[in-house]
């Protein structure tokens, strides 16, 4: 979807506001996250004096991997985000808004830069999750006593002066 920002800076336009769906699934955002459903956005233009506010407003849900134990889990990624747009920042060689040199705002590629910006680098399924079972590779939440069955036998001597300790 192209937004040409030309007739909101020329006062053809003073107010817009546009709902918009995205389909995302064969993006690659990275992170481990995939995009299922269509991913909607409101954007709501408004000229000022001599500028012209941006509010953008995205409700997107991901299905994502968890980086300790690689289940896969949905998530939420609700956020606003607000510009401040002048004509003489979109002639700058890297503006902050995907904007042609027509001054078309692309709204799909606004909508996936603050997207990917909003998703973290390490995602996990809850907060205290063990992760993996150095030993076996299954979750730490299923208990497979690997952990006390297998010592390093290097770190024998730190088990002994911890134990030393308790006493």
């Amino acid at each position: 979807m192209l937004v040409n920002l030309n007739k909101i800076f020329q006062r053809e336009e003073n107010d817009k506001q546009l709902e918009l769906e995205f389909d995302f699934s064969t993006e690659n955002v990275g992170y481990d996250v995939e995009f299922l459903k269509p991913v909607k956005a409101v954007l709501n233009l408004h000229k000022g004096n001599e500028e012209t506010f941006i509010k953008l407003t995205v409700q997107a849900e991901a299905q994502c991997s968890c980086a300790r134990c690689l289940k896969l889990f949905s998530r939420e990624f609700n956020f606003s985000q607000e510009f401040v747009v002048t004509p003489d920042i979109l002639t700058q060689p890297d503006p902050e808004i995907p904007v042609s040199s027509d001054n078309t705002l692309d709204v799909k590629q606004l909508v996936l830069q603050e997207l990917s910006l909003q998703i973290p680098t390490a995602l996990l399924c809850k907060e205290d999750c063990q992760g993996l079972c150095q030993y076996c590779g299954r979750p730490k939440e299923e208990n497979c006593n690997c952990q006390s069955q297998q010592i390093d036998p290097r770190l024998l001597v730190l088990k002994q002066l911890l134990q030393d300790d308790d006493n």
